[in-house]
């Protein structure tokens, strides 16, 4: 049986590796790992089983990503929301290394805006819901 969170990652990663939006390089961690203007992080993740069909392995899986943008002082949602539908646009056609992808959908939580006084933080979060048959043993 494999783990699909790994490779779930890796296809985010490598799909929007040198994402650029509106001039502005928006890279993607695991984890929080750098700062800047703008980042996606792979925040959270979860799994189960599904025992729909007892000759195959097969699995509900959801990855939260997390955009990211900050300013100093004021800003504007724009650019978290041109973010977002670049996401959106570039993770129209998912593939997971070892697995097949029997469905997806998305669902956006609610956006997070913070004004601290000294910046502007907007946040919107994009949640895929994967199901996956395992490829192989």
């Amino acid at each position: 049986m494999r783990n699909p969170d790994k490779w779930i990652r890796k296809y985010f990663a490598n799909t929007l590796n040198g994402l650029t939006v509106n001039g502005v390089n928006v890279p993607i961690y695991d984890t929080l790992s750098g700062a800047g203007k703008a980042y996606i992080i792979m925040s959270t993740m979860a799994k189960e089983e599904s025992n729909e069909v007892k000759c195959e392995m097969r699995w509900n899986c959801e990855i939260t990503l997390d955009i990211v943008t900050i300013y100093d002082k004021k800003g504007s949602r724009v650019l978290v929301d041109d973010i977002s539908e670049a996401v959106v646009n570039n993770c129209e056609d998912i593939s997971i290394e070892n697995f097949t992808v029997l469905d997806y959908k998305r669902e956006y939580p609610a956006d997070i805006s913070v004004n601290t006084g000294t910046q502007s933080i907007f946040r919107k979060l994009i949640k895929y819901n994967l199901k996956l048959k395992q490829n192989g043993s």
